[in-house]
C-alpha cells in the first residue's frame, strides 16, 4: 500500500513540472487567420511586404490600418488607443502586426504637463500607452507580433528609436506577446546602418529609401518575410513546446559578400540596378490624405492581390509619392522631424 501511495505521489509530482505541463499555443488553431497591420507609415510598407510574402498561404488574410505621421507620444495628434476600439468592432483580427514609433522621439505632453523625452516620466508615460494598445489587442482574442523598429542613417535619430524600441520591447514582452527582431536583418556586421543588403530571394541589393528611413519594394519585401516567418512558426508548430516571447530572427542571409565586404575582385559591391518603385496599400478612411498632386498612373504591382490593392489606392497621396519616389513627404504636425526641431 506505502509502494502504491509513493508511486502515485511521484506520479502527481511529475505532472506538475514544466516539461510535463501543455503549454498553450501562441496562435489557435483554425484554418484560416485574418492579419491585421497597423501603425505608421513604415507599417504602410511592411503591410505591402506581409502581403507578397503571404501570397499563396491560403490561410492567412491579410489588412491592414496605417497613418502616416501618426505614433503613441502625441495622442492629442491622433490617438491609436482611442481609434482601435473602432477598428476592431469592423475588423476581425486573429493576428495583429504593430510596427510603430518612427514619429515618437519627443515630449509627451499631458494636460499642462510636458515631459522631456527619454526622462523617467516620459518612459512611464510611454509604456503605459504600449500597454493599453496591447491589452486592447489582446482582450479582443488577437495574437500580437511587435515589430522591432529598424536602424535609421541619423545618428541621433537612431539613438532615439533605438531608446523607444527598448521600451516597446520591454512591455510587449512584460504582456507575454512576441517580438520580431529587425535591426540585425538591416544592420551591418558592425550594427550600423546601412541601405543595401540580401534581399529575400538572396540578391544584394538597395532596401533603403533615400530618406534614411523608409524602405524601397525590396527592403518592404524582405521585412514582411521576417514577419511572415515568425508567424509561419506557429502556424505550423502551434503545439510545440513552449516559446520565447521573442519571435526568431530572419531569414539567414545569402552566403555572397555581406554588408561593406568585398567581392571576389576585392571592390566593394556595387548596386547597379534601381529597386522596383513601391505601391502603397490602398488609402482606408483612417489613413492619411494628402494634397500632392503626384503621377496619376502608378506603376502596378506584378503580385496579383497587391495589382487589386493598387487600382484602389488614392492617386497623388503623400504615400504614393513615398513608395514610388522614396521622397518624404513635407513635414506635418506631430511627426518627428517637425516637433524635434521645435524649440
Amino acid at each position: 500500500m506505502a509502494r502504491l501511495l509513493l508511486l502515485g505521489l511521484l506520479l502527481f509530482t511529475a505532472s506538475l513540472s514544466p516539461g510535463a505541463a501543455q503549454t498553450k499555443p501562441y496562435l489557435p488553431v483554425k484554418d484560416d487567420y485574418q492579419v491585421f497591420v497597423i501603425g505608421d507609415s513604415l507599417a504602410a510598407g511592411l503591410w505591402s511586404g506581409l502581403t507578397r510574402a503571404a501570397d499563396g498561404e491560403a490561410r492567412l488574410s491579410v489588412n491592414g490600418r496605417y497613418k502616416e505621421d501618426s505614433g503613441l507620444a502625441r495622442p492629442e495628434y491622433y490617438d491609436w488607443n482611442a481609434a482601435l476600439p473602432k477598428i476592431l468592432e469592423s475588423n476581425e483580427i486573429d493576428i495583429a502586426v504593430v510596427m510603430i514609433g518612427t514619429n515618437d522621439g519627443q515630449d509627451i505632453h499631458d494636460g499642462d504637463m510636458r515631459y522631456a523625452f527619454n526622462t523617467p516620466e516620459w518612459t512611464a508615460h510611454y509604456a503605459a500607452q504600449v500597454d493599453r494598445l496591447i491589452k486592447t489587442l489582446t482582450d479582443a482574442g488577437a495574437a500580437v507580433y511587435w515589430v522591432e523598429l529598424p536602424p535609421m542613417a541619423e545618428e541621433q535619430y537612431d539613438a532615439e528609436i533605438k531608446t523607444i524600441a527598448a521600451v516597446q520591447a520591454e512591455r510587449a514582452k512584460a504582456a507575454g506577446v512576441k517580438v520580431v527582431p529587425t535591426r540585425p536583418s538591416f544592420s551591418t556586421e558592425n550594427g550600423a546602418y546601412t541601405d543595401k543588403g540580401f534581399d529575400a530571394s538572396g540578391e544584394f541589393v538597395r532596401l533603403r529609401a533615400r530618406d534614411g528611413v523608409h524602405f524601397m519594394k525590396a527592403g518592404n519585401s524582405k521585412l514582411g518575410s521576417i514577419v511572415f516567418d515568425a508567424i509561419r512558426a506557429d502556424l505550423d508548430h502551434p503545439q510545440g513546446e513552449e516559446q520565447s516571447a521573442e519571435a526568431p530572427p530572419g531569414e539567414p542571409q545569402s552566403s555572397g559578400p555581406a554588408f561593406g565586404q568585398s567581392g571576389v575582385g576585392g571592390g566593394e559591391v556595387v548596386v547597379s540596378v534601381e529597386p522596383e518603385a513601391e505601391q502603397p496599400p490602398p488609402v482606408t478612411p483612417d489613413a492619411e490624405k494628402s494634397d500632392y498632386a503626384g503621377p496619376t498612373n502608378p506603376v502596378i504591382p506584378a503580385n496579383r492581390t497587391l495589382a487589386e490593392l493598387a487600382k484602389t489606392a488614392h492617386p497623388g497621396s503623400s504615400a504614393q509619392r513615398l513608395f514610388t519616389s522614396g521622397e518624404m513627404p513635407p513635414a506635418q504636425p506631430g511627426r518627428f522631424d517637425d516637433f524635434r526641431m521645435a524649440q
